[in-house]
């Protein structure tokens, strides 16, 4: 087995994952008691959050740069894509839906997903991790993906948005509404339903063998 180029990192990666775990269980917790305070304020709420998110962002690019290392598993070009997104979202389309749900429902969904799924990489051995990692996604990227592209369908639509970022937010439109439903879900159905049993679970040992 090959070792990995980064091992001598691994201490400060385990670090990054309890801070990233604790940053988003941070947002979520300060979205539900936004949404369900007596005097909800969206606009604040994001604005509060923002920075935090961002922040947790380049966390997640650590993660991206271990990945082209071999450092990691994982679709190096899901992630690239992923993160692209978040950050035109972050930075340039929700700052622009000021006091909108679409704020609220992207972060929360983004959140939902982190906190569940830090915990897989700071427990690698636990099975429980793993499969609550398998099934969330197949509930939150539907919410965040249609918030996503509906926010970037409103900022699209307002006359005051530059030129350049229309270009960045049709891609944004075309890897939600089209990649997204038939390439990016699809794969996240056929890890999560086996775990949830809806599925029967692909026998990797029988393939290995078939292909020898």
């Amino acid at each position: 087995m090959a070792k990995k180029p980064l091992a001598p990192l691994g201490p400060l990666f385990t670090v990054l994952n309890w801070v990233a775990c604790a940053g988003w269980s941070y947002v979520l917790y300060q979205l539900l008691t936004n949404q369900y305070s007596s005097y909800p304020n969206l606009t604040d709420v994001d604005e509060h959050v923002q920075n935090v998110v961002l922040g947790l962002e380049v966390i997640c690019i650590v993660e991206v740069v271990r990945i082209v290392l071999g450092d990691l598993p994982g679709n190096l070009v899901l992630g690239l894509v992923l993160h692209a997104i978040r950050f035109t979202a972050l930075t340039q389309i929700l700052p622009r839906l000021q006091n909108h749900w679409t704020g609220p429902a992207v972060i929360a969904s983004w959140a939902v997903t982190e906190v569940t799924r830090y915990p897989m990489y700071i427990f690698p051995k636990s099975e429980a991790c793993r499969s609550v990692r398998m099934v969330v996604p197949l509930f939150t990227f539907p919410i965040g993906a249609f918030s996503e592209a509906y926010g970037a369908f409103l900022v699209l639509s307002a006359e005051d948005t530059p030129s350049l970022l229309k270009m960045a937010i049709w891609i944004v439109l075309f890897v939600n509404g089209v990649l997204g439903p038939t390439m990016a879900y699809p794969a996240l159905l056929k890890k999560g339903l086996p775990v949830v049993g809806l599925a029967k679970k692909r026998d990797t040992k029988q393939s290995v063998k078939k292909t020898e």
